[in-house]
């Protein structure tokens, strides 16, 4: 098994060769049309045969789910950054749909569960951690430390992407949404706040939509329009009414 020869796809039974292949765990190899029935976020690397085919399975079980219930899930214009990443919600179920550059390429969406986004290793005490919160602000700022945002620059210092990070519950996945450099750093930050608010109220039952001005301007930069924002209230009702549309 060398980096010219070609080996089977235990999928579809293809041989491909190194360039268009994954090696999962067990020794099996999975082809690169094959691991789109899967799921962009999920690691097949250090999965068994039975998890990838039980992966397969789910795959086309939440696409049905998703299908049968997409009424219920909404999106607004600030869980949509262009034409290729949106952020669909449920508040009434508690689940959530990613569209990325990356799932475009998988026909089945997966849907995600609120009660799900967790740090994977530290999984019960944050739990135990969400009825325990004395108020709002304190549950605001975990959430908004829990869903994370990283600027990655080149040896010019300048902005090459923007990572997303949204920690959840599940052996072998890990949910990194990457952004362009060129892409405002407000307008991600936006979306960062706005999945908060989102999951971070249905998880601990209160309203984390953002109050305070300062958090809202590290959050948003002021949700791209300085001048118009020079009060709490303005800046609240902004994140507020985009929310509701």
């Amino acid at each position: 098994m060398g980096l010219f020869s070609k080996e089977e796809c235990f999928v579809c039974g293809k041989k491909v060769g190194a360039l268009s292949r994954t090696k999962i765990k067990s020794g099996e190899f999975i082809c690169m049309d094959c691991q789109k029935m899967g799921h962009p976020f999920m690691h097949l690397t250090g999965m068994h045969r039975d998890q990838v085919e039980a992966m397969f399975a789910e795959m086309k079980e939440s696409e049905k789910h998703f299908q049968e219930t997409q009424s219920g899930f909404r999106k607004t214009g600030r869980m949509t950054l262009g034409n290729s990443w949106t952020f669909y919600d449920n508040m009434q179920t508690g689940e959530f749909v990613l569209e990325t550059p990356e799932t475009k390429n998988y026909p089945n969406h997966f849907v995600y569960q609120m009660k799900e986004v967790r740090p994977f290793d530290t999984a019960d005490k944050f739990l135990s951690g969400l009825s325990t919160f004395d108020n709002p602000d304190q549950a605001r700022q975990k959430y908004f430390d829990l869903i994370s945002v990283e600027e990655k620059k080149g040896s010019d210092e300048k902005t090459n992407a923007w990572i997303l990070r949204i920690p959840y519950n599940r052996e072998f996945m890990k949910i990194e949404i990457k952004f362009p450099g060129s892409m405002e750093e407000k307008d991600v930050r936006l979306m960062q706040s706005t999945i908060q608010a989102v999951i971070g109220s249905y998880n601990t039952g209160y309203n984390l939509t953002p109050t305070k001005l300062e958090e809202i301007q590290k959050a948003g930069k002021s949700l791209g329009d300085d001048a118009a924002i020079n009060s709490t209230a303005q800046a609240a009702q902004k994140i507020l009414s985009s929310l509701v549309k």
